[in-house]
């Protein structure tokens, strides 16, 4: 992967705070999607298009060709998202969207570039959904702060239908 070109972006972003990028869609190239291809799950369930991680990258280069075509063309269009439902222990379902696998590689393209730029913002103690860390990190980094001494109180809260009520 273009490493210099995300470290690039990393560092503006680190000492601009201010600073507005544009056209990042110039750094989805070919070489860099190939790249990116490196980082799907190839067992990953296939999509609406039936086209597995195998089949796709029997051709991929001329894959990867066509998708950065379709997108600097302006034709490029996500298919549907496949949607299939995972059970759950109690009993209930989990709903679980499949991307095809085209529309897999740009979103890891499109995802590290992002990420280059807005991990910049976040403080060491944000845990949520960022590369290298996890929900575990956080309990093991709580864990230690509360045997510390200095905190005295954990307050814990199941907001997930919070906003459908209203006020």
């Amino acid at each position: 992967m273009k490493q210099t070109s995300l470290l690039g972006l990393a560092k503006k972003a680190a000492s601009d705070k201010v600073h507005r990028f544009q056209n990042l869609m110039v750094m989805l190239t070919v070489g860099y999607l190939l790249a990116c291809w490196k980082l799907i799950n190839k067992r990953a369930a296939y999509g609406v298009d039936r086209v597995d991680a195998r089949a796709y990258e029997a051709d991929l280069q001329a894959n990867v060709e066509g998708l950065v075509a379709a997108l600097k063309g302006g034709w490029y269009r996500a298919k549907l998202v496949l949607r299939r439902y995972i059970p759950k222990r109690n009993g209930k379902l989990r709903p679980l969207g499949i991307p095809a696998i085209a529309d897999k590689v740009l979103q890891m393209g499109v995802a590290k570039i992002l990420e280059a730029i807005y991990e910049q913002d976040f403080l060491a103690c944000s845990y949520g959904y960022r590369p290298g860390v996890g929900a575990l990190d956080a309990v093991r980094d709580l864990s230690a702060e509360l045997r510390s001494g200095r905190d005295h109180f954990l307050v814990e809260a199941d907001i997930r239908s919070y906003f459908d009520q209203a006020s």
